[in-house]
């Protein structure tokens, strides 16, 4: 299972509507029901009044964030996987029950249809996908193509948009978009059996031959803006999107998916068209259907529609990982009084390596500790996790969400990321001891894990979405069957060499956004190495 930027725990990066219109990427939700132990900034923050404090300013010891701390061991990503666990010699029943109901189709101009077959509900679901994403463009165009498919989805030459919306009212159904990914994004279509042939008809004609209207286009850019604007007024999204500014800055991930105020501003229709013209093309294609479908008939459905669509030898580009930038970054939000957001990024292991669903379950153990330590027994933030983002350059990432101490909430990450580094969680099984080796409680975080598994595939647009990814991922669209036989593969010692490898004395990238007062009292030297004791 892949997590993205839009999957959230917690109170998570949203994204906004016109990021992700229908979107349908899998969620884990994990609901902490308690009290702000902080008060809420009242206003909403005005992003104008947001401005960067170099963290050498906002403390006496705060060279960390200049590249002058203490000279320790050069870190590096593992050069082979830590994780020993293998997989079992015959598969789960979860794969074998669904293996059968999963076919292909190769379509005239090549692309690959992949039809997973539900006969347990009416609802109809497919996603044209396409790969690339972010690598796809640079920072001055950012969003380009979630503006695009926005595009596809204001109506076709055929079907207008006030045609499309009366459609789309009529029938329960919708034509949109996911743009939630750095590495894809997808055009969607999901409506019920009845009214199948009719939507199919519009969505396809949305796709092959979009109407590009000036009216509309202005309402797309305008949505855009909106949504940026909307996101940054918001703290912690404005905590993740100058965290990232800085950590990608050279890399393809510089481009959010989801554009920048400037990037956006200067797009303009001639360029949508061009860039649809160009770029939507059939090298970059998959795509998914989940409902019950005749693979056969859908396929010749598709031949005489999208299966028409050219090939243009378009080659994705690769995605190296990102040079990770171990640093503090102090930024100032003044209406965000006394109450501060922190976050922590770092490489870790490609979604491919079995480091990558070790960690996965990892962090599910860690998110218990790391709620015990940082906010019941010292009541310092509103919430607390810790999530592995599988893009094609990973990344982890440690939050401590609604803070009014962000220097000691850090340690006390710390202390919960050397607990499980010493082979402990929480004691979720109940006794006297409130830490459990790993070995006694490691079946109950699997069995708690695959529950929210499951959880992510209630929806045919989410199954989709499951589909893709490991289509782009891996190469193969089954991966995500595998995904049980994997998490219950994993080992205590794969925990604790997993979390030794990629989260101790990981060169982490943080961010504390919060008013000036706040982070006048922040001490840098907390950020500046792994400060837990590991056993």
């Amino acid at each position: 299972m892949i997590y993205n930027e839009s999957t959230p725990r917690s109170p998570e990066r949203r994204p906004s509507a016109p990021v992700a219109v229908a979107l349908a990427a899998a969620a884990l939700a994990a609901a902490f029901a308690a009290s702000s132990c902080v008060s809420s900034p009242e206003p909403e923050p005005d992003p104008a009044a947001s401005a960067p404090v170099a963290a050498a300013q906002a403390a006496p010891a705060a060279a960390a964030a200049t590249g002058t701390a203490p000279e320790r061991t050069p870190w590096s990503l593992p050069g082979e996987p830590v994780s020993a666990w293998t997989m079992p010699s015959a598969p789960s029943a979860f794969m074998r029950a669904n293996l059968p109901t999963i076919e292909t189709r190769t379509l005239a101009n090549g692309v690959t249809l992949i039809v997973k077959k539900n006969p347990a509900n009416r609802v109809f679901s497919m996603k044209i996908a396409f790969r690339g994403g972010s690598a796809m463009t640079g920072p001055e165009r950012a969003g380009i193509e979630a503006m695009t498919l926005a595009m596809l989805a204001r109506g076709s030459t055929a079907y207008p948009y006030a045609a499309l919306q009366r459609a789309q009212y009529e029938r329960s159904s919708s034509i949109g978009y996911s743009a939630s990914s750095y590495d894809w994004a997808s055009f969607d279509l999901n409506t019920i059996d009845k009214y199948w042939d009719e939507m199919f008809a519009i969505y396809a004609d949305c796709a092959l031959s979009p109407a590009f209207d000036p009216a509309q286009f202005a309402v797309v850019q305008n949505d855009f803006k909106v949504s940026i604007q909307k996101s940054l007024a918001d703290p912690y999204n404005f905590a993740v999107t100058r965290l990232h500014g800085k950590m990608f800055a050279g890399h393809p991930y510089a481009a959010e998916f989801g554009g920048s105020a400037e990037s956006v501003a200067a797009i303009t229709l001639d360029d949508v068209k061009a860039y649809y013209r160009d770029a939507m093309s059939a090298d970059r294609m998959v795509v998914v259907a989940v409902g019950n479908f005749d693979a056969d008939a859908l396929a010749a459905s598709l031949n005489a529609t999208v299966g028409s669509m050219p090939r243009k030898g378009i080659a994705v580009p690769a995605v190296e990982r990102f040079e990770p930038k171990e640093a503090l970054y102090l930024e100032r939000f003044d209406k965000s009084k006394g109450v501060a957001y922190v976050r922590g990024d770092f490489p870790i292991a490609d979604p491919r390596s079995p480091d990558f669903p070790t960690l996965q379950l990892a962090f599910s153990m860690l998110d218990e500790l790391l709620f015990s330590i940082v906010r019941t027994d010292h009541g310092a933030c509103y919430s607390v996790w810790s999530k592995a983002f599988g893009f094609e350059s990973a990344y982890g990432s440690l939050v401590v969400y609604k803070t009014d101490r962000p220097g000691e909430a850090k340690g006390w990450v710390d202390e919960a990321i050397a607990l499980l580094a010493s082979g402990k969680t929480l004691n979720v099984k109940g006794g006297d001891e409130k830490y459990a080796p790993i070995a006694s409680t490691i079946e109950a975080y699997k069995a708690k894990y695959i529950n929210s598994f499951f959880g992510s595939q209630q929806t045919n647009a989410e199954t989709a979405a499951q589909l893709v990814a490991g289509s782009v991922y891996f190469g193969d669209h089954l991966e995500y069957l595998r995904f049980i036989d994997k998490v219950n593969a994993i080992r205590p010692e794969d925990v604790v060499a997993a979390i030794k490898a990629y989260v101790v004395d990981a060169p982490v990238s943080w961010i504390v956004v919060a008013d000036q007062g706040t982070l006048s009292k922040v001490d840098a030297t907390r950020f500046e190495r792994f400060t837990g004791t590991v056993e």
